[in-house]
C-alpha cells in the first residue's frame, strides 16, 4: 500500500488526484449554491467533507483493490467497500456534519438524532459520490493495463513458436527460449545439457548458462532427438558433447552425470552402442 502511494507520488500521478478534488469540491460547491445563491458557503461545506470522502477514496484504491479487486475476490471487495462506506459514514462523516458543519454553515437545519437510518444512508451517499469517478477510472485503468499484458504474452508466445526452427542437419539451427523479460536466440549446437530445477531449467552453453522458466519435458520438446538424450530425470544432454559413457554415468563437458535407472536402456540404445561402435571404427582406421 505505502509502495503504490509511493509509486503515485513519484510519477506526479498526484497532479490528477489534486484537480480531481479541486474539481468536485468546485462543481458540488456551485451546484448547491445555485439552489439558496451561497455558493461560498456550500463551498466550504464540500471542502469540510473531504476527510471522510478522501478516506474512503484512498482506502479503497490503496488497499481494496490491491487486496481483493486485482485478485478476483470480487465478492470480498464489494463487502469490504460497503463496510467501509459504513463506518465512514458513522464514525466520520456524521459526526463532522452534526458537530461541526451544521452549527457553522446550516445552523437553520433541524437535527433528528444521530442513529437515524435515513439520515445515515443520505450521508453514505453522499460520500460515495467521491469514490464512483476515481473507482470507475482505476478499474478502466487496471483493464486496460490486462489487455496491453495479454497482448504483449501473445506477441511473446507467437514469436516463440513461429521463430522455432530446428533443422537436425543444420549447424545454424536455434531455438528461442524467453530468458527474463527478453526472448533470446540460443543455438542449438551450443547446448551441452540442461538440468532441471523444478520448475526451471538451467541451460549450460558452451560458455555461458541460462536459465528459463519451463519444465524439462518442454525444452525436450523443442530440440531435436538426433542430438539430445534424456539420461536422468533432472538431466537431458548432447550426445555431441559427451567425452564419455557408461551404464551407470556419463561424462560431459568436465562434468559426471548419472544414468537414472529408469533411463537405462535409452542410454544403452541411443549412447552405449553407438560410443563403442564408434571407437571401433576409429581403432579399425588406426
Amino acid at each position: 500500500m505505502n509502495q503504490s502511494i509511493l509509486e503515485h507520488f513519484k510519477s506526479k500521478f498526484w497532479m490528477k488526484h489534486v484537480f480531481y478534488w479541486i474539481a468536485f469540491v468546485l462543481f458540488f460547491g456551485l451546484v448547491w449554491g445555485i439552489s439558496d445563491d451561497n455558493y461560498l458557503r456550500n463551498i466550504m461545506i464540500q471542502i469540510c467533507c473531504l476527510p471522510s470522502r478522501m478516506l474512503l477514496v484512498y482506502v479503497t484504491l490503496f488497499y481494496l483493490f490491491p487486496k481483493f479487486f486485482n485478485q478476483k475476490k470480487y465478492f470480498s471487495f464489494f463487502i469490504s467497500y460497503c463496510v467501509l462506506v459504513a463506518l465512514t459514514s458513522v464514525f466520520i462523516q456524521r459526526p463532522l456534519f452534526l458537530y461541526f458543519i451544521q452549527p457553522n454553515f446550516l445552523p437553520e437545519f433541524k437535527n433528528n438524532g444521530f442513529f437515524i437510518l435515513s439520515e445515515i444512508m443520505n450521508t453514505a451517499l453522499d460520500i460515495n459520490i467521491a469514490a464512483m469517478i476515481p473507482i470507475a477510472y482505476t478499474y478502466l485503468t487496471t483493464i486496460e493495463n490486462l489487455e496491453k499484458n495479454n497482448s504483449k504474452l501473445n506477441e511473446e508466445n507467437k514469436l516463440l513458436k513461429e521463430d522455432t526452427v530446428i533443422h537436425d542437419n543444420n549447424d545454424d539451427a536455434y531455438i528461442n527460449l524467453k530468458v527474463d523479460k527478453s526472448v533470446r536466440k540460443i543455438k542449438i549446437n551450443d547446448i551441452v545439457f540442461v538440468e532441471s530445477l523444478r520448475n526451471y531449467c538451467k541451460i549450460k552453453l558452451n560458455d555461458s548458462e541460462i536459465t528459463v522458466l519451463k519444465t524439462l519435458t518442454s525444452v525436450q520438446e523443442l530440440l531435436p532427438e538426433s542430438k539430445f538424450v534424456r539420461i536422468h530425470r533432472s538431466f537431458l544432454i548432447n550426445k555431441d558433447h559427451m567425452t564419455s559413457v557408461s551404464p551407470s554415468k556419463i561424462e560431459i563437458n568436465q562434468m559426471t552425470i548419472p544414468v537414472g535407472r529408469k533411463y537405462k536402456d535409452e542410454v544403452k540404445e541411443k549412447l552405449l552402442l553407438i560410443h563403442t561402435r564408434k571407437q571401433e571404427r576409429n581403432y579399425s582406421d588406426i
